[in-house]
């Protein structure tokens, strides 16, 4: 097969970014090398195209295909390459901690020792006034990073909000959206932030941008619109300083209630 060109990092504008989160372009015919990370997990989504991933287990190799906006994760200790099928290149982006190294052969490796796999991301899906999120490591239980899909509609926008302690960064799958984003948070959670004054930029297909903590952040979908979210785990840490249905701070219990899986 074809081998790939080196990833392209998402979150450059991160001085130190807490979590790997780079894009995959695979050509047609293309593959990945063999790779395994025993200290790391790491979570794929298909963004462009299709992605078969070869996974060899201890009881055998396992084969599955992924299409838009569906993926895997590889848990640490598995062995996997994945590969561009069907007739459109593909476009893969890659989540995950990097707490160690990963090991990379071109040729087959020998039959892996561990129990460790490839398995479906999560289909947790939780909807919003605005659109929906999708929880894609619901299903991972305690790691150093989340990974989701958010989807807004046309003519909607998210809250106006800053995190104490969450660090993410998204980028564009499909749509058009406006973000304000870049400006500190006030310290006192009951001032009025004035949205025309906070720097804003467009972002489309294959665009993304890094919000660190404490920073106003906002996304206004110019078009419905789809990204990719990478972020630190602190899920619960939201304060929303304005909200078009008037939420508050933190996680909404009614949004969780009957989330779709």
């Amino acid at each position: 097969m074809t081998r790939f060109d080196p990833p392209k990092n998402l979150a450059h504008d991160l001085p130190q970014a807490p979590y790997l989160f780079v894009e995959h372009e695979l050509v047609l015919g293309a593959s990945s090398p063999y790779r395994c990370h025993p200290g790391d997990h790491r979570s794929f989504i298909v963004i462009g195209g299709r992605v078969r991933v070869e996974s060899r287990h201890v009881d055998g190799s396992g084969h599955r295909e992924y299409g838009y906006l569906r993926g895997w994760h590889a848990e640490p200790g598995a062995t996997y390459r994945f590969a561009q099928v069907g007739v459109e290149p593909a476009v893969v982006v890659e989540a995950g901690s990097t707490t160690g190294p990963v090991h990379e052969s071109w040729d087959v490796p020998v039959s892996p020792t561990t129990a460790a796999h490839c398995r479906d991301v999560d289909s947790y899906r939780v909807d919003k006034p605005w659109g929906h999120e999708v929880w894609y490591t619901n299903n991972l239980g305690d790691i150093p990073y989340a990974l989701k899909q958010i989807h807004m509609t046309a003519g909607h926008q998210s809250s106006l909000q800053s995190h104490q302690q969450k660090v993410e960064t998204n980028y564009v799958v499909d749509g058009q959206a406006t973000v304000l984003n870049g400006t500190l948070a006030p310290g006192d959670t009951d001032a009025v932030i004035d949205t025309d004054a906070l720097p804003r930029a467009v972002h489309a297909r294959r665009s993304g941008w890094s919000s660190p903590a404490n920073v106003l952040h906002r996304v206004i979908a110019e078009s419905d619109y789809t990204s990719v979210e990478v972020s630190t785990p602190e899920l619960d840490d939201v304060i929303r300083w304005a909200d078009d249905t008037n939420r508050g701070n933190g996680r909404i219990e009614v949004e969780h209630v009957g989330a779709r899986v």
